[in-house]
């Protein structure tokens, strides 16, 4: 049966949320389900939909039916609203599992991410938890407040740091991403097929200390450094933030001038911050490499503008779906010996050669 229902959260899980208290996030409004209903439909949106297919035949054989509650690090950023879309999209003819998702104020709003995850467990109504850190520590006490509650936990995306998760008893029973490096590999061949007798490249990473970022920015930099011709200039966050980008990037065109050639961005936001940049110092000959293309970005690589490596979001969300069934079926919910392997999804780069494939104007 397919059955796939969205909703906007206008009283979030109100059986027992309200016990969770503000905890000063670092935006101007952290997330906090319960404090009013107006905030709830602000900062949650819940979907309903379906099994996953590995441990579909068993549930429907044993009748057993399953709740799964997924958070984000945001819903208003358009990465996390395609994982949102391409989840459900990718769930929906199978059954027997119900998923509610969740999201932060902003991806700096650390503490109230991990009251909506609190709450999420305290409201008893989960079977397991499926949860993307905005940075690889700031849920670590959630996990072990699921762990101490029986409720597996699957990491989406953002790796947890599992040495301190590990040091505060806590574990997770799956793990699904991109090839993070992958992408800053990708990234770095397209500058290398751009420019192969050499090039000077800035790169912009994510908030400081993120592992998806770093792995992009390493991958990104190694492959580089370890080609003749290429110099990488300067590595600077840009806290996943348009206008911080912008101010980044301008930066590093006024201080390096000509010697740039190149910038790569460890996602889309950044990356339209940085074409900005380029048109206000009229540098628009800087090749630029993004993470990820929102509907923008798209249009921008229709243009000519830039390029793109896209990652799967909905393809990493379901996967973190599959295993957390998977470890609901099996009993097994991990352990704090036990490290999950990493699922890691293929990217694509995308030019203005083959965009059409992705914005389904073919």
């Amino acid at each position: 049966m397919k059955r796939v229902v969205a909703m906007l959260m206008t009283s979030v899980m109100i059986l027992g949320l309200a016990a969770c208290g503000s905890g000063g996030g670092q935006t101007t409004e952290t997330t906090e389900p319960a404090a009013t209903e107006e905030a709830a439909e602000e900062t949650t949106e819940t979907t309903e939909t379906t099994e996953t297919a590995d441990a579909a035949a068993e549930a429907e054989s044993t009748g057993d039916t399953y709740t799964i509650g997924v958070l984000f690090k945001t819903l208003s950023s358009p990465y996390w609203q395609l994982m949102q879309s391409g989840l459900e999209e990718q769930v929906a003819q199978l059954d027997n599992v119900t998923i509610e998702i969740f999201g932060a104020e902003s991806e700096e709003d650390l503490t109230g991410q991990l009251n909506l995850m609190e709450n999420m467990i305290t409201s008893g109504k989960y079977d397991a938890l499926c949860v993307a850190p905005i940075t690889p520590t700031n849920l670590i006490s959630g996990v072990v407040m699921a762990n101490e509650a029986n409720i597996p936990v699957v990491n989406i995306d953002e790796k947890f740091d599992m040495d301190a998760l590990a040091e505060a008893g806590g574990y997770v029973v799956g793990y699904a991403t991109s090839d993070n490096v992958a992408v800053g590999e990708m990234a770095a061949q397209e500058i290398m097929n751009q420019f192969p007798d050499g090039a000077g490249v800035c790169i912009v990473e994510g908030i400081a200390g993120a592992t998806s970022g770093e792995l992009r920015r390493d991958g990104c930099r190694d492959a580089l450094e370890a080609a003749e011709g290429y110099t990488v200039l300067d590595v600077q966050p840009g806290d996943w933030d348009r206008q911080t980008a912008l101010d980044v990037a301008t930066n590093m065109i006024n201080k390096y001038g000509d010697e740039l050639d190149a910038i790569f961005t460890a996602n889309d936001t950044m990356a339209k911050g940085v074409l900005q940049a380029m048109i206000n110092t009229g540098r628009e000959d800087i090749f630029l490499v993004s993470t990820d293309a929102d509907t923008e970005v798209q249009e921008a690589i229709a243009a000519g503008q830039l390029i793109a490596v896209v990652q799967d979001p909905g393809g990493i969300a379901f996967s973190c779906v599959e295993q957390a069934v998977a470890a609901l079926e099996s009993g097994n919910y991990g352990s704090v010996d036990e490290q999950p392997e990493d699922v890691l999804i293929p990217a694509t780069v995308y030019t203005q050669d083959n965009i059409s494939e992705l914005m389904g104007t073919e």
